[in-house]
């Protein structure tokens, strides 16, 4: 899950004054960091099982008809044209991030880790809540996640978090905090009239899919929640409510198509 927003969370965050605003791959000297939550491999599993389900769905729709779970053969048909734009995050690097930081120097890394270490705070009780997206009217750029419990104590932690990293020189955000899961970003559709390519090997179109009208998109982005929320709410076994008993300070580092997240402080819960 990452972080706050006002207007959504594909919205960027606030940069402390430590913070380089060089775009990409680290800068010298610097390191990429956030502080967030960590999820339990119950969620993760059942997180990749949900994205692969309904790209399953979509690919054997035309065949074996609509999934029952789903309202409709239109849904599903709308589903299918949004979803090879989906990057989803990759399994393993689902989280709730609580403050992003950015590029801090390597050298203040320690400081941080000891500003978090004095917040206290009680092991979180978190159940999944319903799929949303970003912005809610428009073309989609961000999938995400809330919270149906924990809500209120996962944004007093991200207040108590900020409050300790001010000392510090890190601004506090400029809005309020709400916590969700980034399931995905959309990448940007192209526009129409643009030129098709033949798809490569694999089945992939070797351009991105022409950008949908705006009945287009809100059929789509209305598939694609309905499509979620359903495959949530009547999963043969219901989410566990999962109990998250440290707060992390990690390093992002790019991976090969995947970011790798290393460990820098991990701050258990008391009590």
């Amino acid at each position: 899950m990452s972080g706050n927003r006002r207007t959504g969370p594909g919205k960027a965050h606030h940069r402390a004054s430590l913070v380089s605003d060089t775009p990409g791959a680290q800068t010298q000297g610097t390191v990429r960091c956030f502080v967030g939550l960590p999820l339990p491999p119950q969620w993760q599993d059942r997180l990749a099982a949900l994205r692969d389900d309904l790209h399953a769905a979509c690919a054997t729709a035309d065949t074996t008809g609509p999934v029952t779970r789903d309202p409709a053969p239109m849904r599903l048909t709308a589903l299918a044209a949004l979803l090879p734009r989906l990057h989803w995050t990759p399994p393993g690097n689902w989280h709730l991030t609580l403050r992003f930081l950015g590029g801090v120097p390597a050298p203040r890394c320690d400081e941080v880790a000891g500003a978090l270490r004095t917040i206290s705070f009680a092991p979180l009780q978190l159940a999944v809540g319903k799929a949303e997206v970003f912005p809610a009217r428009g073309d989609p750029r961000v999938l995400w996640l809330g919270l149906a419990q924990g809500a209120p104590e996962c944004a007093a932690l991200a207040t108590a978090v900020n409050a300790a990293l001010v000392p510090l020189g890190f601004a506090p955000e400029d809005r309020p905090f709400a916590p969700h899961l980034t399931l995905a970003r959309l990448r940007e559709a192209r526009r129409e009239g643009g030129q098709r390519h033949a798809a490569p090997p694999g089945g992939e179109s070797a351009s991105p899919p022409a950008r949908p009208s705006s009945h287009a998109a809100t059929d789509a982005r209305d598939a694609l929640l309905a499509a979620i929320n359903t495959r949530i709410s009547r999963a043969a076994s219901p989410w566990p409510v999962c109990t998250v008993r440290e707060m992390v300070l990690w390093r992002s580092d790019p991976g090969g198509g995947r970011p790798v997240y290393t460990p820098l402080a991990v701050l258990p819960a008391r009590g």
